[in-house]
Order: structure tokens, then sequence, then C-alpha cells
């Protein structure tokens, strides 16, 4: 059976849905209050919880267990908290890690089952999911990120790949890509042999994070300026 395919028909579909369901929640955003407000809030937690769940099941089941342990599953974990919580530290780790490390995974996926395979749906259903977690996020008003924030957030990230990397280093795994690069196309493939392309990815991390800054940035100059 032929394997998925990076910006072939299904990849292109979820991702068109993806984007038409975060327009969706930007164009509602007055709407999203009260009773509506949690139950959706509680819905995305739910879902994407649940779904992180039965696949590690799943993975069990068919011989291959996992840890947890890559990025995008901490910011799926961070995410689901926020959304239950409304915690405006979480919710800032989210926002960064959310979109930083889920829209990439969106765009290349590390992924080999097509669609309609239980792995594909699974993980577009976390990392689209994800997207549309943070996304609801900021439209309601819940996330509103600092300078401080960035380099707090990039510290984390720092942190992350700290432990992983040991973990890496004595289970012969490949968290957060430090061992070798995904068999999949990615941005990886232009930031050089490993491990320089351990330092690339450092920049571009802190790059992004600052990138996703911007808009707030730009939002509260422009509301002093109008004052």
């Amino acid at each position: 059976m032929r394997g998925f395919v990076t910006w072939g028909p299904d990849h292109q579909a979820v991702l068109l849905l993806t984007v038409a369901a975060s327009a969706a929640l930007i164009l509602s955003r007055q709407r999203l209050k009260g009773q509506e407000d949690r139950r959706i809030r509680r819905a995305i937690a739910a879902a994407l919880l649940g779904n992180g769940l039965i696949a590690l099941g799943i993975g069990v089941i068919q011989g291959h267990p996992r840890i947890p342990l890559q990025l995008c599953d901490l910011a799926l974990m961070v995410t689901a908290w926020t959304l239950v919580s409304l915690n405006r530290s979480v919710a800032e780790l989210a926002y960064f890690w959310g979109l930083a490390g889920s829209v990439q995974a969106v765009l290349t996926p590390d992924l080999h089952d097509p669609f309609p395979g239980y792995w594909w749906m699974t993980f577009f259903l976390g990392h689209c999911g994800v997207v549309l977690g943070v996304v609801y996020l900021t439209v309601t008003g819940r996330v509103e990120p600092t300078l401080r924030s960035v380099w707090r957030a990039w510290l984390l990230t720092n942190l992350y790949a700290a432990v992983v990397g040991l973990v890496n280093w004595r289970f012969g795994t490949n968290y957060g890509y430090l061992a070798h690069k995904p068999m999949q196309p990615s941005l990886l493939d232009y930031l050089g042999p490993w491990p320089y392309y351990i330092v690339g990815m450092e920049i571009a991390a802190l790059l992004s994070l600052i990138l996703l800054y911007v808009p707030f940035s730009l939002a509260r100059r422009a509301a002093w300026r109008a004052t």
C-alpha cells in the first residue's frame, strides 16, 4: 500500500478544513461566551485527551508502546489543561508550543500511514485539534503573551530538549528529532546534517516564538496610540 504523500490530496484537504475551522472560530468569536464557551472548551479538551489516550492504547496493543514525549505531545497536554483551567501562564505556553510546533507538524507531517488509516486520523485529529484549541483560546482573549513570555517559552523548550536528549541517549529514541531528522521531508532538511541542524532548530524556534508574539505587540502599540 502506498504511504502518506506530503501535500497530496488528503493532506491539502485537511489543511483547508483546519483553516476553514479556524476562520469560523474567528468570525464567531463574539458569540463564544458563557455556557457555550465552557461547552466548547471542554469538548475540545476531551477530544484532544481522548484521542491521545486511545492512540497510546492502540500502540500498546499493536506492540509499539511509546511515551508521549514529543513536543507536540506536550503541546496537546498544556492546550487541554488551558482549555479547562484558563490558566494564563499555561495559556502562553500552549499558544507558543501549539502554533510553533503543531502547525509545523501539520505542514510537514512525520507520517507513514495514508488516508483513511487509523494513524493518519489520530495524527491530524491531535495536531489540528491543538491548533484549533489554541486559536479558540486566542480569539476568546485567553492568550496575552509578553516579550518575557517569549523568552520563558524558549527556555522551557530548551529544558525540554535537554531532558529528552538524555532520554534519547539512554534509550535510543528520537524525541524532539534530536537524534536524527524525520523520515518525511521537513524544515530540518534545510538546516544541514546532524548535529549542526540542532543549532538551526534553536534559531528557528526562537524566531518562530518572536513572530508569534509580534501581532500582540503591534496590537498593544496601536491601542496605546489610540488613547
